[in-house]
């Protein structure tokens, strides 16, 4: 399997120390992850891609992108292949418009999937899969079940209900386990996955640890913030609103108050940071992984 990080932050900042420099960091995760790294990034109303097939642990590229680039939001992956050959197109994050998306897992026996996911897609985006992976078919399919509620499928229009969306991409993972249960899949699917715009976030648990983190013990920037202070207090009951939001496959570093979302939770970040958790999907809720 794969490992993700993504943060998204009230104030423009390095994922320098989490991909690189803290313990456990990205690039050390990447040991036992090494068929392809990306960072998808933000400046101003566009969004960025920056990939390679190469192993992140020995790219000099890699620390060099993670060093200089400064973001509200960020998208990092490193990838283990499944399903898929190892090369530029089949590395994540993906991007289309302003929407990047990397994803955690497999589509277990997705030969038996694809031409229902497929049939799920309008027929101008399909032709923009260009990789082979399960991923960025899933990608696309999520965008079209956004679409199919009058969101933006490129992603520059606002999004005034996010929590409406949230449930909708919740509905589509849902129809996955469902399909695959109908397909006679080997096994269920796993579907942990970041999706964004730079403006609203998305992070989906379905199968494989997801942690996040909204809170720090520490902060190495903390004498040069511009910004209130608020990430240093404990939240209190009630708080809706964070200004900084982090989630990644494993822990990373000892700055920051890591939780664990619940198996099939998603947790969904607003453009005001207001932030919230659904539930598992039904059909997830049934699965061995929710046990």
């Amino acid at each position: 399997m794969c490992r993700l990080f993504g943060f998204r932050s009230a104030v423009p900042s390095r994922a320098h120390r989490s991909l690189v420099e803290a313990e456990n960091a990205l690039a050390d995760q990447a040991t036992k992850h090494p068929h392809g790294w990306g960072i998808g990034y933000f400046v101003g109303r566009d969004a960025y891609i920056l990939k390679s097939a190469d192993a992140a642990h020995t790219s000099d590229r890699f620390r060099l992108a993670s060093s200089r680039l400064r973001s509200h939001t960020f998208v990092v992956h490193v990838r283990r292949a499944t399903v898929g050959g190892t090369d530029y197109l089949n590395s994540h994050p993906f991007r289309y418009g302003r929407w990047v998306f990397a994803h955690n897992g497999t589509v277990f026996s997705f030969d038996r999937l694809r031409e229902w996911m497929c049939s799920q897609i309008p027929e101008e985006r399909r032709q923009l899969i260009l990789g082979t992976t399960d991923s960025e078919h899933v990608f696309h399919y999520l965008l079209s079940a956004l679409e199919g509620i009058g969101v933006d499928p490129h992603g520059h229009e606002p999004l005034e209900d996010v929590e409406a969306a949230a449930r909708v991409l919740r509905d589509a993972v849902n129809a996955i386990f469902q399909k695959s249960v109908e397909v006679d899949a080997e096994d269920h699917p796993i579907v942990n996955f970041i999706l964004t715009n730079g403006d609203v976030f998305f992070a989906q648990r379905a199968g494989k640890e997801l942690y996040l983190a909204t809170q720090k013990f520490s902060c190495a920037d903390f004498s040069t913030c511009t910004a209130e202070k608020v990430c240093m207090e404990a939240v209190r009951p009630g708080d809706k609103n964070v200004n900084h939001l982090i989630v990644s496959s494993e822990r990373i570093g000892d700055e920051d108050r890591w939780e664990s979302l619940e198996q099939g939770q998603m947790v969904w970040l607003s453009e005001g940071y207001e932030i919230g958790f659904l539930e598992p999907p039904p059909a997830f809720a049934l699965s061995k992984m929710a046990e």
